[in-house]
């Protein structure tokens, strides 16, 4: 949490976990609600998960990219892949069916965040929100950025040259998901109650026609789709 004793300078970047932002925006969805589509029921089967949920999932998303037992990743509505299209039930009271989406617009969440805080403490401010992910061939989850603003996501590096003159042909750094992993590991993914990181002293470019959706790899370049 934001408060008075915290000093905030002007490029200073405030990391926020996508579930209290969710929260905030009353994301709550009752999946008992639910009828379960042929689709669903037939998924559900194959990956051993509760129709309901299975047909949750789908209603957020464009399209099933791979499923297995235990498992089902989709492209989400809003672009980028995800296993069970971030939909959680963890860290959230579970005395109902309940689940938790991901924000509508976390560019738009973001942004009013970013703005908020840049009028509060009279500096300007930028804002990543932050969830996590699996990836191809690794194991574990690293955390990423779903939401941003007045930040530049991606360095493109690409002519430049490197330590030995060579140019660099295909070079482009995911700023904004390095900066979501590296606060991830102190926000936690239990019980540690630190969903805000601030993050001091980065140099970056602040661009607010910049958003996280320059992170995502258009489908015709994707090798794993």
């Amino acid at each position: 949490m934001v408060t008075e004793s915290i000093e905030v300078d002007n490029g200073d970047i405030v990391a926020i976990a996508q579930k209290i932002v969710s929260k905030s925006e009353n994301r709550y969805f009752d999946i008992s609600s639910l009828t379960p589509s042929q689709e669903a029921i037939k998924l559900a089967k194959a990956i051993n998960k509760e129709p309901n949920f299975v047909q949750a999932i789908l209603n957020e998303s464009k399209k099933v990219v791979r499923y297995r037992m235990g498992v089902l990743i989709v492209e989400h509505k809003l672009g980028f892949i995800h296993a069970n299209a971030g939909i959680d039930r963890s860290n959230i009271d579970q005395q109902k069916d309940l689940v938790l989406l991901l924000p509508k617009d976390p560019d738009k969440s973001a942004r009013k965040i970013s703005e908020s805080l840049s009028r509060y403490f009279q500096k300007d401010v930028s804002v990543i929100i932050t969830d996590t992910m699996g990836r191809p061939f690794r194991n574990g989850i690293v955390g990423f950025t779903i939401g941003s603003h007045n930040i530049e996501c991606l360095l493109d590096e690409r002519g430049k040259k490197d330590l030995y003159g060579n140019e660099l042909k295909v070079t482009q750094i995911g700023i904004a998901d390095e900066l979501a992993a590296a606060a991830s590991l102190l926000m936690g993914q239990a019980a540690q109650k630190k969903p805000v990181v601030l993050i001091k002293g980065y140099q970056f470019k602040q661009n607010n026609l910049c958003d996280s959706q320059s992170l995502i790899r258009d489908e015709a370049e994707d090798l794993f789709r």
